[in-house]
């Protein structure tokens, strides 16, 4: 899991030998749906699977939750566990915040405390920091952003963007997988999305969002009545309808959390692109 562009899909086609070549270099997300592959490490047979991040291009942090806890029900009622949940940050971005900073609130509140120690946080891009940029970086994340995640057990390690590097990651050992939060109060107490952490969390960030553009869109309005030069308040002006259409998408968004888990899973699939997809090699997830 992690951020549109952190390296997720990279990572998985090194550990599954296709050495990085199924990178997405558009501007729209590259993993649509779920996405397994399969593939023998160390003669492990093992299932990678591939999910959208929180700030995907197409949909709404609202349907990727609903997207992920689909999946996360799909494997409790196939018998499975997920052995291990890797999280991806760019050690590039010089400053955790906004789109990185809600992602990382979003699964820390999905794993829950009790699934973290099969948590590893895998730190990319690490050819593009110079020096000892890198280090220092990951050294303040461990001590402020992953402080609560690494104190409930979660590991912390470097991908060198290769296939032994992303073997090494894949077989590091764990303990025995244990449910995330999210499958343990949409299963066993058979909470209502909106009713879960991440639910919760995602209420929280999106009320925050709005609050914040709400703010931001009465300035540009004081702006734009002071305004003397036409063309200016025009660009003014659209940068104002621009901000209402985000700020109204963002509400719908809040209001469709209310809805139960089912509403959304039979939401998802009545779309034209299904929420999960076939792997290369045949796998459904």
């Amino acid at each position: 899991m992690g951020p549109t562009g952190v390296g997720k899909s990279t990572f998985i086609d090194y550990a599954t030998g296709r050495n990085g070549q199924g990178i997405g270099h558009t501007l729209k997300s590259s993993t649509q749906g779920i996405v397994v592959r399969k593939t023998v490490v160390g003669g492990q047979s093992i299932a990678f699977v591939d999910t959208p991040g929180f700030d995907d291009t197409v949909r709404s942090d609202y349907e990727i939750l609903g997207v992920i806890a689909e999946f996360f029900i799909n494997v409790h009622k196939d018998g499975l566990q997920m052995e291990k949940i890797f999280y991806l940050h760019r050690i590039s971005d010089n400053r955790v915040s906004g789109t990185p900073l809600r992602n990382l609130e979003l699964f820390a509140s999905m794993c829950g405390n009790i699934a973290m120690p099969t948590v590893t946080i895998v730190t990319t891009m690490w050819s593009l920091v110079r020096g000892n940029t890198g280090q220092q970086r990951m050294a303040s994340l461990c001590a402020t952003f992953w402080k609560r995640m690494a104190d409930g057990g979660c590991d912390i390690v470097q991908f060198e963007d290769s296939v032994d590097s992303a073997h090494e990651i894949a077989l590091r050992p764990k303990p025995d997988p244990k449910k995330t939060l999210l499958t343990q109060e949409l299963i066993d107490k058979g909470k209502r999305l909106n009713a879960t952490e991440a639910g919760i969390m995602l209420s929280r960030q999106l009320e925050r969002l709005i609050t914040e553009e709400k703010e931001a869109s009465l300035r540009l309005e004081q702006l734009s009545r002071q305004q003397m030069n036409s063309a200016a308040k025009r660009a003014l002006e659209y940068e104002l309808n621009v901000m209402k259409e985000s700020i109204e998408e963002k509400a719908s968004e809040l209001g469709k959390l209310n809805r139960s888990l089912l509403d959304i899973v039979l939401g998802l699939f009545s779309k034209s692109k299904a929420p999960v997809v076939r792997g290369p090699d045949g796998v459904i997830a």
